[in-house]
């Protein structure tokens, strides 16, 4: 795998990561439990087909469908974009105040987001 396609799946796994961690809830807990082992803990689509009892064409398919899924909640509701736009300005914020009690509630506040 070149760096370049490395950079690529790691953004993507970030991203995943990201979008889980917000609207993951709303997966079943069967898509859950595979997601979570394919790209949380970075497991194979074989081991995880042989723990579930599924054919890795199987639990391919889910982790396609769970990341379409978690894209689409995204498109719809926009909960990772207003975070990311507000954690901005938060550290424009931070940036800019001279008090260092403004700027320790701000650095609480964006690690909170």
């Amino acid at each position: 795998m070149s760096q370049a396609n490395a950079d690529e799946a790691l953004k993507e796994i970030v991203e995943l990561t990201r979008l889980y961690d917000v609207y993951g809830p709303l997966l079943s807990d069967h898509k859950k439990e595979i997601f979570e082992s394919y790209v949380l803990d970075n497991y194979s689509l074989a081991e995880i087909a042989e723990q579930v009892g599924l054919s890795r064409q199987g639990v391919r398919d889910i982790v396609r469908r769970c990341s379409k899924e978690l894209q689409e909640a995204e498109e719809k509701l926009g909960f990772l974009k207003k975070m990311d736009r507000l954690t901005e300005r938060l550290e424009k914020i931070k940036v800019k105040s001279r008090d260092s009690e403004i700027s320790e509630m701000l650095e609480k506040i964006v690690s909170d987001i």
